[in-house]
């Protein structure tokens, strides 16, 4: 049977991930601020929050996981109540966004039905919804991935994560340290993201919710997340020394590695609260993000170009860092608001 049992931690984790998913769009204002301030004694900070957005995504990945892979459906259902439905969300959003481009470029010439459907497959559309292709591909998968989810073994899943740290952590320090060139060594399950992560949430949640409360091993894994970030920003700087280049591409090189140490620590500690989160009488905080968190990615590109002033007005006043996070607040906020007034609409929140 499906289990309809709200988690409120889960809820704060999709919270705390979808500011950070826009901050990670914020570019040279906020999240690759560090590039610029190499002399700045900020420059370690600006940097460590930098690589702490990269937990954004897997964590939303780990959310699905932990939500999805323990339910019970038919692939009728599936098609119908998740993959028809997110499809129609991705074209419906995709067309809105194509006619907020036509308006702020001011290129309503160019408007053809048979250019909207090359733009759901063309950069514009690809870059900033990748994210909506990639969880769409995952809900097909689902069936396989909840068998394999159901009957990997306690073994199994210690030796999937010790494979991730060596795939994405340990092994692109040796090609770039030993000056091996790329080395293409992809394991299904194991370097495709989306997988291993929701793989990871359903351990987590389903299997092993009991880790949340071991003091012991939440400690280790956090200890291992920090040493996996200080790993990760002396290899950035590693890097800066040899090229001396910090740009926007080549700062990401090293991004990833040993993210899944901060995603479990972050996920692990949120899950040590729910007790806590349940017991509150009054969840506001929680009740109008929560649910709104899909439709604030669907519109944040567009707030952000729209509410640009906002960070803009701020810079002088409390510098680039401050200035750019009250704007991805307020963007957060604004596209929340929103899609929580939408909902309203019965046939849209059978959607939203």
């Amino acid at each position: 049977m499906a289990n309809t049992r709200r988690y409120y931690y889960l809820d704060c984790i999709k919270i705390f991930a979808i500011i950070f998913v826009v901050f990670n769009h914020t570019n040279a204002r906020g999240f690759f601020l560090f590039s610029q301030q190499m002399n700045s004694p900020l420059f370690y900070f600006y940097l460590l929050v930098s690589l702490i957005c990269k937990v954004a995504v897997p964590l939303l990945f780990m959310v699905s996981g932990a939500l999805l892979l323990n339910k019970k459906e038919s692939l009728g259902v599936l098609w119908k109540k998740r993959i028809l439905r997110y499809t129609i969300i991705v074209i419906v959003f995709s067309f809105i966004r194509y006619l907020f481009d036509l308006q702020y470029y001011n290129n309503w010439n160019s408007f053809t039905l048979l250019g909207f459907f090359r733009y759901i497959y063309a950069a514009p559309m690809e870059i900033p919804y990748w994210l909506l292709y990639t969880y769409l591909a995952a809900l097909i998968m689902l069936p396989f991935l909840r068998a394999l989810a159901t009957k990997l073994s306690e073994q199994e899943f210690k030796y999937l994560i010790y494979l991730q740290l060596i795939l994405t952590g340990i092994l692109p320090i040796m090609q770039y340290v030993f000056r091996m060139g790329s080395v293409d060594l992809s394991v299904p399950f194991v370097s495709t993201d989306v997988i291993f992560y929701m793989l990871l949430g359903y351990y987590l949640h389903v299997r092993r919710p009991d880790i949340a409360a071991n003091k012991s091993i939440v400690r280790t894994v956090w200890i291992l997340a920090f040493l996996g970030l200080v790993i990760t920003i002396a290899m950035v700087l590693y890097q800066f020394h040899l090229t001396h280049v910090l740009s926007e591409q080549s700062s990401q090189t090293f991004f990833m590695l040993f993210t899944v140490l901060p995603a479990g620590a972050i996920f692990l500690f949120f899950q040590n609260h729910e007790q806590k989160l349940k017991s509150r009488k009054q969840h506001l905080f929680i009740n109008f993000f929560a649910p709104a968190v899909l439709g604030v990615y669907l519109l944040e590109e567009m707030y952000r170009i729209l509410l640009l002033p906002v960070f803009t007005w701020l810079l002088p006043l409390v510098g680039s860092f401050i200035a750019c996070w009250i704007w991805v607040l307020v963007v957060v906020s604004l596209a929340a608001l929103t899609i929580n007034v939408v909902r309203l609409i019965p046939p849209v929140k059978k959607y939203l």
